[in-house]
């Protein structure tokens, strides 16, 4: 087997380089870019203490990955996929995986929640990498976004987030779009200061 050439390896990370470009080009020439800036900002607003040092190492952020067809984006922590934005029937839907202590904690019951946010999924789930104590939330992008923005959602986000960083970098820092998180920054950024 031959070793690859310093010149070979410096095509193959520009090409690399272009292709995120170019996604993030077909993203934003599409109706998906507002939801995905919508729910990505509220999940950093509310979840990562300091979003702009651990971008790309601690948290990666893709723009429309090859991995599945009707994923236009998603945010991941180490292995796991913590808010994936998804097509569906020409609609942004979007999961988050939040601690389900936090969130049993913040509401008396299940009622409560659904009463509370009536247009979200909330469901048990067992996705990969993400310890047992979890909860997905789906549904709307925006919806998602705006339940993000409450603080008894957004402190489950904060609290999963933290046990995923602190058990290390981002699996999938090849496939972040430094592009899309240059965009999600501000805008979560613009969040925070509306808040304080």
């Amino acid at each position: 087997m031959t070793d690859i050439t310093p010149q070979a390896e410096r095509q193959r990370e520009l090409r690399a380089r272009l292709s995120v470009y170019s996604k993030f080009d077909s993203l934003a020439r599409g109706p998906y870019l507002e939801p995905v800036l919508d729910v990505m900002s509220a999940y950093l607003a509310a979840a990562i203490d300091d979003p702009v040092a651990t971008a790309g190492e601690y948290w990666a952020l893709s723009c429309l990955p090859g991995t599945t067809k009707r994923r236009v984006s998603a945010l991941t922590m180490r292995i796991t996929d913590i808010l994936v934005v998804n097509r569906v029937d020409h609609r942004a839907e979007a999961l988050v995986i939040v601690e389900r202590s936090s969130v049993e904690t913040a509401f008396a019951s299940h009622s409560d929640l659904n009463q509370e946010f009536p247009e979200l999924r909330f469901e048990e789930s067992s996705y990969h990498g993400a310890g047992l104590d979890q909860l997905k939330i789906s549904g709307s992008a925006r919806r998602l976004a705006r339940c993000l923005d409450d603080p008894r959602i957004g402190e489950p986000a904060r609290a999963m987030a933290r046990h995923m960083m602190t058990s290390g970098r981002a699996m999938h820092w090849r496939g972040h779009s430094p592009v899309l998180a240059d965009l999600v920054l501000e805008q979560a950024d613009a969040r925070r200061l509306g808040r304080g």
